[in-house]
């Protein structure tokens, strides 16, 4: 059974990784003395190139292997420990440098095993439980993360993510099986010109990008916001816990109305959600509970939308042309985060809630793209 020791693998990952995901600005600024802009700046780097390097990720996967494409992506957490051992602008920039490449296949290989491990019925449950695993994983990273940092500092921080990504790669050799590749007969020959050029695949591209310019600012912005606000370290990486787990329970949500009644339905509120959650927040930047609720309640809607992601990306395409589709909206979410980061990193200095009142806009629009997309696509995808 594949999915079992997959979802071993997605809660370690979420683990070993919080500390990057939710505390690099807090780092920056805490002890480098940095500004926002340039958080936002090192973070572009790596979302930069894993968006560009999930598009060969994908295509590994087709003709490689999925696992062993999913082991070389899993060795940029060790990069991402060291970030925390260093002020040095160069060496920053190299370690993202890294990161980013990595994380593009790790990305893609991850989810693209995810796709081939779970039958279509149960894709939903399927998505929701692997998302879950590294939600599960953030959230309890995020929680001995803070406590660590706060009274140890970040240096323990970065060791502990070096040695347990070591460990990871060892385990997934040895229990993660190999799913087969596709016979040299069955080799991909979908050009990505046609893969782009059909309209519902457009349209899950900008579905996956404007969204996720919120998520972008969200996850650089409010635990830096709440950092400032309460000047507990503690307390900006409890809320990333705390948000992380309120949105594994929207995930399973999802997933279960997902399998029963087609994806489009739980899609749609999440979506609605998001726009919401990022119009309130914008509202309400300066509170210490306002950016707990509602950045709760985005980061909520905002899993449940990649849940549903891997359902897409299964009915609108061909066995041999996954590893590339999952590479593609890689890519679009990567341009969306990169977006979101430099664009909240440089708007938040002119006022909190800038950022997020302009950023609603984007997820507003998402919400009469996604009506569009269950037209184009194929019958199979909406049920």
């Amino acid at each position: 059974m594949r999915f079992v020791p997959l979802w071993i693998v997605s809660l370690l990952t979420g683990l070993i990784n919080a500390p990057i995901q939710s505390l690099l600005p807090v780092y920056m600024e805490a002890e480098a003395n940095a500004s926002p802009l340039f958080s936002a700046g090192l973070r572009s780097v790596f979302l930069l190139l894993g968006g560009l390097f999930a598009i060969p990720a994908g295509y590994l996967c087709d003709r490689i292997g999925v696992r062993t494409t999913y082991v070389l992506g899993i060795s940029g957490t060790i990069a991402g420990g060291a970030v925390f051992l260093t002020h040095q602008p160069l060496w920053l920039l190299l370690l993202c440098l890294y990161i980013g490449v990595a994380s593009g296949f790790s990305t893609t290989a991850g989810q693209a095993y995810l796709i081939r491990s779970v039958p279509r019925a149960s894709m939903g449950l399927g998505a929701a439980a692997f998302f879950l695993g590294m939600t599960l994983g953030a959230a309890v990273g995020n929680r001995l993360t803070g406590q660590t940092a706060e009274m140890y500092g970040f240096g323990p921080v970065g060791a502990a993510m070096m040695i347990g990504t070591l460990v990871v790669m060892v385990l997934m050799t040895g229990v993660l099986p190999e799913i087969e590749r596709p016979a040299a007969t069955d080799a991909p020959k979908t050009r990505m010109r046609d893969l782009i050029g059909r309209p519902y695949i457009r349209l899950l591209l900008l579905v996956r990008f404007l969204p996720t310019c919120y998520w972008g600012a969200a996850t650089l912005l409010i635990p830096l916001l709440i950092y400032r606000a309460s000047g507990s370290l503690s307390l900006a990486a409890d809320y990333a816990g705390v948000s992380l787990l309120v949105a594994a329970c929207c995930q399973i949500a999802a997933g279960r109305l997902a399998d029963r009644y087609g994806p489009r339905i739980p899609t749609l509120i999440a979506s609605t959600g998001v726009a919401a959650s990022a119009a309130c927040t914008g509202l309400w930047a300066d509170s210490v509970q306002g950016l707990f609720l509602f950045g709760t309640t985005g980061a909520s809607c905002a899993w449940a939308v990649s849940t549903m992601m891997p359902r897409l990306i299964d009915a609108v395409s061909d066995a041999s042309e996954k590893g590339r589709v999952v590479g593609l909206a890689h890519l679009a979410w990567s341009c969306g985060m990169l977006t979101g980061s430099l664009y909240g990193g440089y708007a938040v200095e002119q006022g909190a809630g800038i950022p997020f009142l302009t950023l609603t806009v984007g997820c507003v629009a998402t919400v009469g793209l996604l009506a569009l997309l269950f037209r184009a696509i194929p019958e199979a995808a909406r049920k």
